[in-house]
């Protein structure tokens, strides 16, 4: 899924960031779909993804998993966002036992996920799927640095100035860093956020800034 690919980062940053998206298929077995989901969502919940959920409803850092199953219709797309490659291999393992019956899509470092679809049993990679990078007038993004935050929602629901204000929040001492990085989970509805990985990130952008220089 194209909203998963633009993740910022190097080689180290982004070999322990997985989103996992279940995807029934217009025309093929869209209609019926809504069990298959479910049982997608519950497979992969018993293995400890840091986020999860659907555009629609939510993610389980703002509502819970009891109602992102019970809200989930025929066609319902789903992510589940992992912290670790052990996760992965233990999860494919659990769904080619338990074929949920839908499209399992992997967004993460090509060769890292293969490496876990080869432990898992499973053969290559079926199809892959590039970012590109962004084009036009780049000058306009935010600092790389903040673009490793933001871009762990690929809808564009955590803003760069909701990002400034956590940061000034923390080095004034009035919110903690897992507290900000609980709300920009809360922000990315369908759960691609990585907690884990956010926390890390923006404990790296602190010591960026100033009070006086922060944007």
């Amino acid at each position: 899924m194209t909203h998963s690919l633009h993740r910022r980062g190097d080689y180290e940053d982004l070999k322990d960031d997985f989103v996992v998206l279940g995807c029934p298929a217009t025309g093929v077995n869209k209609k019926g779909s809504a069990p298959k989901t479910q049982k997608f969502l519950s497979i992969c919940y018993k293995h400890g993804p840091v986020n999860l959920g659907d555009m629609k409803t939510g993610n389980i850092h703002n509502t819970t998993m009891a109602d992102i199953l019970e809200r989930v219709t025929d066609g319902t797309i789903v992510e589940c966002t992992f912290d670790n490659r052990d996760k992965i291999v233990s999860l494919l393992k659990d769904l080619k036992e338990n074929r949920p019956g839908i499209s399992v899509i992997i967004s993460g470092v090509t060769d890292v996920v293969q490496q876990c679809m080869k432990e898992a049993g499973l053969g290559p990679i079926h199809s892959l799927e590039y970012s590109l990078g962004t084009w036009g007038q780049t000058d306009r993004l935010p600092e790389y640095e903040v673009l490793k935050t933001t871009t762990m929602c690929g809808h564009a629901m955590i803003a760069t100035d909701l990002v400034g204000k956590m940061v000034r929040d923390v080095k004034r001492g009035r919110r903690t860093v897992e507290d900000c990085c609980k709300e920009m989970a809360e922000c990315c509805t369908c759960g691609n956020y990585n907690l884990t990985r956010g926390e890390k990130l923006f404990r790296e952008l602190l010591k960026l800034y100033t009070i006086k220089n922060l944007y």
